[in-house]
């Protein structure tokens, strides 16, 4: 069975329930407030009760009173009005304000567990209630499978005769039956009479007044009218007000068979008595109706009510029945008063400005892996800019979003100047799926104060914002029809289903509060990890120019050593100025130890600074690894809250559709 309609069928239920309570407190104040009316108007009125909860099963369409409180209007200002302007999403906003989500299978709510549970308790009472029946009739067949017909011509004669004076279309077939301890008509659509053989067999007077009581059964068509307390006996098996109305009717039924047989047809009332005496108590059968009572209650009232002379006007007896069919009988809900005119709108402010759209957070940076850190430190990349989100894609198109959450929107709803020129800024939070581009055919907006859930276009959104102003009440749309639905039952069950939307939505967007932070921290460490590469390049470049420096000095000490060597060849050959050419050789050697001294000290600091800025790489790298990691576990949580916001508007989409399909068949839209 689909979930959209056990509530509908639920409420109708209980709401005729409580009114087959409130008519048979009516039905039975009357019978015990005049006593001297009649016993077939009194099994008019209890048959009346039968009908009311039948017809306020099955009929769609109540009578409603307009009791309840009315919901307080708002008065409309012009900023509140400037309120109500949406602006569409911007698509440097998707990765904050959209996320895309597909849409769920059917499934039944959780929110609906309860309709589902006592559906199928209904449904069960209902089938053991039919299985009963059944079981009736099973044991119906097989009495009449175990009687014969009468054989006697006379008495069938005399039936037919009987039949044809009380009006009867066809008499009865007249059968006989050992099990039977007093007439009994059995069968609503072909009656058989069933009368006692052997030792319980009636005779004479007796047997002429059972066979009028069947005939009148007969002539009032109860075997049929019969079916429909039978029916609300079956669908309010738990209903014991009802269960006492099924009695009443039925010993108010037999009474006023009774009061016909001895006040039409001149029998004696003592004679009448004698017989009901004899036939005495006997079960009734569940597919007809016996001459004998079912208890020693209902003997003693059938007695008492032959000895009653007193008669109520028959006029007062019709004006009470058309009484108990106007008021009671209807089906009938209690629902809002109409909304009371909204108060005059007071002056806006003059000059009033609607702000621009609202800017889009900035995006966090995707998480950066961990930096490896090489044997030798070379000069990394410079830190690319963080780039723009793409824009997930909806289920059909680009133009489809499913707001999982927009929170803290300025808009022109939070916009308004007090009267000292300062402006205070509310903002709008809207859940749900929208529609960026065509409006879909059907839409729904719930606007609870400064939330909105929706699930349709932006026009849908700007339209019940503007009407409905800040709720809370339900706006939907089938078509070109637009409803409103201001039931606090109603509202309070949406406004149940979506709180986890919210919680949902609020979480969401500290998660997104977080990540940007850990963004604005990994770009801060690519930025000092930027400037440790560009140091490392220009070391690299000082040990270059070092390099070359130490070749071109090398050249230079060669070319002296190979000019000495041949001053010396010369002082050898000449053996004049040796001294002098030793002295210079001695300075030149003096240089160039200085000048390697010098090289080597400056190669020390040069690896201490490389270890050292190694180290902080190292450190900028670990910090980064530590940030991507909390940054993917923010992530994970991000699309863990992601799925169940999407479960959460699922069951809160099919319980709005409930709503509506409540507010319609209650006519509260």
């Amino acid at each position: 069975m689909d979930t959209t309609m056990l509530i509908p069928m639920l409420e109708r239920l209980g709401w005729t329930s409580l009114q087959t309570v409130l008519l048979v407190a009516l039905v039975y104040g009357l019978c015990r407030a005049l006593p001297s009316l009649s016993a077939a108007t009194r099994c008019r009125l209890w048959w009346l009760v039968s009908l009311q909860a039948v017809l306020g099963l099955f009929w769609s369409q109540p009578l409603q009173l307009a009791w309840l409180p009315a919901p307080q209007a708002v008065a409309m200002t012009a900023t509140d009005v400037a309120a109500d302007i949406v602006y569409p999403l911007a698509p440097e906003a998707s990765a904050q304000l959209l996320a895309a989500m597909p849409l769920p299978a059917a499934e039944v709510p959780a929110v609906a567990w309860w309709a589902v549970a006592l559906s199928a308790l209904w449904l069960s009472g209902v089938l053991v209630m039919a299985l009963r029946t059944f079981g009736e009739w099973r044991r119906c067949r097989a009495l009449l499978a175990a009687a014969y017909p009468c054989e006697d011509e006379a008495l069938v004669q005399a039936l037919q005769l009987a039949s044809d004076a009380h009006g009867v279309r066809g008499a009865p077939r007249l059968w006989m039956s050992t099990q039977v301890d007093a007439p009994q008509l059995v069968g609503p659509f072909r009656p058989v009479l069933l009368l006692p053989a052997g030792d319980n067999v009636l005779q004479g007077d007796a047997l002429d007044l059972a066979l009028t009581h069947e005939l009148q059964h007969l002539q009032r068509r109860d075997l049929q009218w019969g079916l429909l307390p039978a029916l609300a006996q079956h669908l309010f098996f738990f209903h014991p007000l009802l269960r006492l109305s099924v009695r009443e009717y039925a010993q108010a039924r037999e009474e006023a068979v009774d009061a016909a047989v001895v006040g039409q047809h001149g029998a004696s009332r003592q004679a009448y008595g004698r017989l009901l005496l004899q036939l005495g108590v006997a079960p009734q059968p569940h597919l007809g109706v016996a001459s004998a009572a079912p208890s020693t209650t209902s003997l003693k009232r059938r007695l008492l009510s032959l000895q009653s002379h007193r008669s109520c006007p028959r006029l007062l007896a019709v004006a009470l029945t058309a009484v108990v069919v106007v008021v009671g009988v209807a089906p009938m809900r209690l629902v809002a008063a109409p909304v009371p005119p909204a108060p005059p709108a007071p002056p806006a402010a003059p000059k009033a400005v609607v702000p621009p759209p609202p800017k889009a957070p900035e995006a966090p940076p995707a998480p950066a892996s961990a930096a490896r850190v090489p044997a030798e430190p070379v000069a990394p990349a410079p830190p690319a800019e963080p780039a723009d989100m793409e824009e997930p894609s909806g289920p059909d198109d680009a133009d489809v979003a499913d707001v999982a959450d927009v929170a803290d929107v300025d808009d022109a709803a939070g916009m308004d100047e007090d009267h000292d020129g300062t402006t205070t800024t509310s903002s709008i939070t809207t859940y749900g799926r929208l529609d960026l581009g065509k409006s879909p055919r059907e839409a729904f907006v719930l606007v609870d104060g400064d939330s909105t859930f929706a699930n349709g276009g932006m026009d849908d959104v700007m339209v019940a914002r503007r009407q409905l102003g800040k709720g809370p009440a339900l706006w939907f749309r089938q078509g070109d029809k637009r409803y409103v639905v201001r039931d606090p039952m109603l509202i309070q069950s949406l406004q149940r289903a979506y709180a986890g939307a919210a919680d949902l939505g609020r979480q969401q967007s500290e998660l997104g509060r977080q990540q940007s932070a850990l963004g604005r921290q990994q770009g801060d460490l690519g930025k000092q990890m930027g400037e440790m590469g560009r140091l490392q390049g220009e070391e690299a470049r000082r040990l270059a120019l070092a390099a070359a420096e130490a070749a071109r000095s090398a050249m230079a000490a060669h070319d002296i050593n190979r000019e000495a060597a041949a001053e010396a060849a010369k002082a050898a050959r000449g053996a004049t100025n040796d001294a002098a050419v030793a002295r210079e050789a001695a300075r030149e050697a003096a240089r160039e130890a200085a000048a390697e001294a010098r090289r080597a000290m400056q190669e020390v600091d040069n690896e201490t600074a490389r270890a050292s800025r190694t180290r902080a790489m190292q450190r900028l790298a670990s910090q980064q690894s530590e940030l991507a990691s909390r940054q993917a576990a923010l992530g994970s949580q991000q699309a863990a809250l992601g799925e169940r916001q999407a479960r959460v508007h699922a069951q809160a989409s099919q319980q709005a559709q409930q709503v509506i399909a409540r507010a319609l068949a209650s006519g509260k839209a």
